[in-house]
């Protein structure tokens, strides 16, 4: 049973801009909230759990940010040694992280799953202050690992098609000479 690469693709990366507008919205809302408390503590009346309030938002922005900075390659990459080497290795080296990328990225996600899943069967933790339950957001680390691992999967496959056509450029000219 083979995969339509083209759904595989589509369907991850629709996914992933659905996360991009989800922690933009989650920003903007920060940004306005934290405005507000500022604002209002300047006139003496502050707000309590304001930062409480944004550290468990900074979980969903962050995290809802992890996919679609891997589908731009927007990710810190230093390639002082890699660079020097020529495409078909440099590519080669890319397969390797991004697969070593996925396969962390899912074990993270299927722990925080289960962390998640046994804190909602057993004792729920909250927030000191407001008393927020942290399981949801144990859940959406659970989906932003699980969807960084997928868009590292999806480069995976770019870059072995890649490394496939780099080989055949190489074979052609090869046989040319």
């Amino acid at each position: 049973m083979f995969i339509n690469m083209n759904v595989l693709f589509k369907s991850i990366r629709s996914i992933t801009n659905l996360t991009k507008w989800l922690a933009l919205v989650t920003m903007s809302f920060m940004a306005l909230f934290i405005t507000f408390t500022v604002t209002s503590r300047a006139f003496g009346a502050p707000i309590l759990g304001d930062v409480e309030l944004v550290q468990t938002l900074m979980v969903v922005l962050i995290m809802f940010g992890l996919a679609y900075s891997q589908s731009q390659d927007a990710h810190i990459s230093i390639g002082l040694i890699v660079d020097r080497f020529s495409v078909r290795v440099q590519l080669v080296f890319d397969v390797f992280g991004y697969l070593l990328t996925c396969i962390i990225c899912l074990i993270i996600s299927g722990v925080f799953i289960g962390v998640a899943v046994g804190e909602l069967r057993g004792f729920i933790i909250t927030t000191d202050l407001l008393s927020i339950p942290l399981f949801p957001f144990k859940f959406i680390i659970a989906i932003g690992f699980f969807l960084w691992g997928m868009e590292a999967l999806l480069r995976v496959i770019l870059s072995l098609i890649n490394l496939k056509k780099t080989g055949a450029v190489q074979l052609k000219e090869g046989s040319e000479e």
